[in-house]
């Protein structure tokens, strides 16, 4: 297991570079700066991500129910790392496996981390936090073969709304940031053997859901991820999006923000699929959700 945990590290070291390759702006600092570039595939790709989310607009759809396999398991010895761009959780003791909806095959955790504040927007609203959940194809036999076709990885991303009631399985991993918050830390991995965590703990309802064609939102921007956007979102407390912002990218810098700015979405279909026993309340009460969202997530900036 530490052997497959160290094999996943490496390849997002080897994929996504060195932290002082590529970075985000301070925006806390500085709302005037602009987002740098990146170069590659990152620039001049057509099919890039995050995007802004129009629930308005998106078509509509129909899918059987994704089936989750062993994501409510409790992880015995996960792991957890500051790879100095963002909070990553690996090292799963069982493959997570998803299928169903509208997959054509079936896709496997690989790694899941952390955004804040969100990288997608839905009706330009940006939550305070985004968790994604990267999976890839389990027709491909790694993450770096996966990479080289369009249908090679899955991620499944999910939007935070600002609370004052903490979210348990947040505080699980936020407990355990002091000890990898520090830039000497950075790809030093710590265990989470205290209160053990299953990724269930961290998803909403899975009936409602946006998804497209995209990218990666780190380089090389990679165009070959299906996304899954919830529409549900999940509450986390100032506090707790604070502690992630004191993760430091460089001695003494702390990492305030990373999310990449939106993208172009060049005539590109996002598809919201409901439910088959949601009916139209469910996207209803998500947008009314996202208007209380809207207010309370000003006193992040």
């Amino acid at each position: 297991m530490h052997f497959i945990t160290s094999w996943v590290l490496a390849f997002c070291s080897l994929a996504l570079g060195r932290a002082n390759d590529w970075g985000y702006p301070d925006w806390e600092t500085d709302s005037t700066l602009s987002f740098p570039k990146w170069g590659g595939l990152c620039d001049s790709g057509t099919r890039q991500s995050p995007i802004n989310i129009n629930a308005i607009t998106s078509l509509k759809g129909e899918f059987d129910p994704l089936k989750l396999k062993n994501y409510d398991d409790p992880q015995s010895d996960l792991q957890m790392v500051n790879n100095g761009h963002s909070i990553q959780l690996s090292g799963f003791d069982d493959d997570l496996i998803v299928s169903g909806g509208g997959l054509l095959s079936d896709y496997v955790v690989e790694q899941v981390h952390f955004h804040w504040w969100s990288e997608h927007t839905i009706n330009d609203i940006r939550y305070p936090l985004e968790m994604h959940i990267v999976h890839r194809n389990t027709i491909y036999p790694n993450m770096s073969m996966a990479s080289e076709f369009k249908d090679g990885l899955l991620v499944i991303g999910v939007l935070f709304h600002a609370s004052p009631t903490p979210n348990q399985g947040i505080e699980k991993i936020v407990e355990h940031l002091k000890d990898v918050k520090n830039a000497s830390n950075i790809n030093n991995a710590v265990s989470l053997k205290i209160n053990k965590l299953a990724i269930m703990e961290l998803l909403p309802n899975m009936d409602n859901y946006f998804t497209y064609a995209g990218s990666l939102t780190t380089p090389n921007c990679a165009e070959v991820v299906t996304w899954i956007v919830m529409s549900e979102t999940r509450p986390v407390t100032f506090d707790q999006v604070k502690q992630f912002k004191e993760i430091e990218h460089e001695e003494g810098k702390q990492l305030t923000n990373n999310y990449r700015e939106n993208q172009s979405l060049n005539d590109r279909a996002v598809v919201f699929v409901m439910g088959q026993k949601s009916g139209a309340s469910g996207v209803t009460g998500s947008l009314a959700l996202s208007l209380i969202v809207l207010v309370a997530g000003q006193k992040f900036l």
